[in-house]
């Protein structure tokens, strides 16, 4: 009898362009190769790939983030992290005169495998290891700066006092129930730290500190029935009059200007009344930080809190 069924035919081989060149699966935060003492990771290989297929290069890519990053302002933590890895793989290339060709070799460059496995893991990105570029974000170093960057010119640092102040729990976020409750919390601590200073040098660094705490806290309460933000009028009022004779040591301006500045939930009321009213020599000082401040968060396209800027600067006359 003759043997009539096919044989089942074995699958042809991939071509090269789609055979894997990894032996396994890898973290876009892994090592990839180093040129000249410069590392570069995957997170750097994918981008460089994605790059030979965009008109502008790292520049498109850029656009694309930029453009991501003002579209959804909440959901912006991604994008803003591979924008920051994108510029900081482009400064490196810069450094090593280099482009994202020559930083790939012959088979990398050809590989449609690598350029599908790029555009999956930069332009559909959910969850990331971050490398330290990405944790160096604009917002997220303009953030620290006003949250606390700028205490070194205090005559007595804050720092101690927040540590203090601070939540001393794991718990992200308080029901609404909890509020009140843990405001007071924040409030008793406070008044301690306040009958044991004894000079208006730690006075002024606490009443610093609970700025910040409260601020911090805003992120972890619901606050609708305004107990924290009546809280922090308060203590705003007096670091604010305490701060009046401080206004001529250097950093202590800036301080108040970028956490004013930064702060994005309404907390400040008198804040920018106490700047307007600076006589002409401090508020020149004032003119010149918001300046400043302002062209950086102009160029991390941080469009409210520029926006914030340019209002202050236009209530100070210029």
């Amino acid at each position: 009898m003759i043997n009539r069924m096919k044989r089942r035919r074995e699958p042809a081989p991939p071509p090269p362009t789609r055979i894997p060149l990894d032996d396994g699966s890898r973290e876009g935060t892994d090592a990839w190769r180093t040129i000249n003492g410069v590392s570069f990771c995957h997170w750097d290989r994918w981008l460089a790939r994605l790059a030979l297929e965009e008109p502008k290069g790292l520049a498109s890519i850029i656009e694309e983030f930029r453009r991501r990053v003002k579209a959804n302002r909440v959901l912006s933590e991604i994008p803003e992290a591979l924008l920051a890895q994108t510029r900081d793989l482009g400064a490196r290339l810069a450094a090593l005169d280099l482009t994202p060709a020559t930083l790939l070799d012959d088979t990398e460059r050809a590989s449609l495998w690598l350029r599908d496995k790029a555009f999956r893991r930069i332009w559909h990105a959910s969850t990331m290891r971050r490398t330290e570029a990405m944790r160096r974000t604009p917002k997220l170093m303009l953030s620290a700066r006003a949250r606390s960057g700028n205490w070194a010119a205090f005559p007595a640092s804050p720092a101690p006092y927040l540590a203090e102040l601070a939540p001393h729990d794991d718990v992200s976020w308080y029901e609404p129930r909890f509020t009140s409750s843990v405001v007071r919390l924040l409030d008793n601590k406070g008044e301690i730290l306040l009958m044991l200073a004894r000079s208006d040098d730690e006075r002024l660094a606490i009443e610093r500190a609970m700025l910040t705490a409260s601020i911090d806290l805003m992120e972890r309460v619901d606050d609708s029935g305004d107990d924290l933000g009546q809280h922090f009028r308060e203590h705003e009022q007096q670091y604010l009059a305490l701060l009046r004779r401080y206004v001529d040591r250097e950093g202590m301006l800036r301080d108040l200007v970028e956490v004013v500045v930064w702060e994005g939930y309404g907390l400040f009321h008198e804040a920018d009344g106490f700047l307007c009213e600076l006589a002409a020599p401090q508020a020149a000082t004032v003119r010149a930080e918001l300046t400043r401040l302002l062209g950086e968060l102009v160029e991390a396209d941080l469009d409210y809190h520029a926006d914030k800027a340019r209002k202050l600067l236009r209530a100070m006359g210029s």
